[in-house]
């Protein structure tokens, strides 16, 4: 019989919240292969005192946690978005008007005050540590080569990831199934 650590604990605990707050089962979140990558990356990028305080508070009462909501889109998407960006970001900073009328989901590059500013909110206040010393804390970036094709956008929305994933031939002629 072997004897599970508290870092093995901690990482189950991780899943198991993560569970509770993305809707999907822990069986679905281990099947992404990511969970110990993404615990990585939250331990790294938050620190050990914010991975507790979140694992140890009740999933229903924690959505407009930054923190939460970086996991959130971390297990969805397979990016880090720091609970910087995640709770200063304007719409204006992440969408510009393109020909058609539509608003394009990157950073607009042509308000440079606004690309600085953000930066600068990112990369915390003058003076201010990192929440984890001894990373370098990174805003936004994507966590691994495989975060992308395993994102639960895919499962979502019943859509296999463009250029990763193919489902064969012609299959975009026929509509997304849905799992229940």
């Amino acid at each position: 019989m072997t004897q599970t650590t508290d870092a093995e604990n901690n990482l189950h605990d991780f899943v198991k919240f993560s569970a509770a707050v993305t809707g999907f089962s822990e069986f679905d979140l281990w099947g992404t292969g990511q969970a110990e990558e993404y615990y990585k990356t939250v331990l790294n990028q938050e620190g050990p005192d914010a991975i507790r305080k979140v694992i140890a508070s009740d999933p229903s009462a924690v959505p407009s946690d930054p923190v939460v909501n970086s996991i959130i889109k971390l297990w969805y998407v397979g990016v880090w978005y720091g609970p910087e960006l995640v709770g200063r970001m304007d719409v204006a900073a992440w969408t510009a008007p393109g020909r058609s009328g539509a608003k394009p989901a990157v950073p607009d590059d042509s308000r440079p005050e606004e690309s600085r500013s953000l930066a600068m909110s990112a990369q915390g206040r003058a003076g201010e540590a990192p929440a984890h010393a001894g990373n370098e804390r990174k805003p936004l970036f994507v966590v691994s080569p495989d975060a992308y094709t395993e994102g639960l956008l895919w499962r979502a929305i019943g859509a296999h990831p463009s250029g990763a994933k193919a489902p064969g031939y012609g299959s975009w002629v026929n509509p997304p199934v849905f799992e229940d």
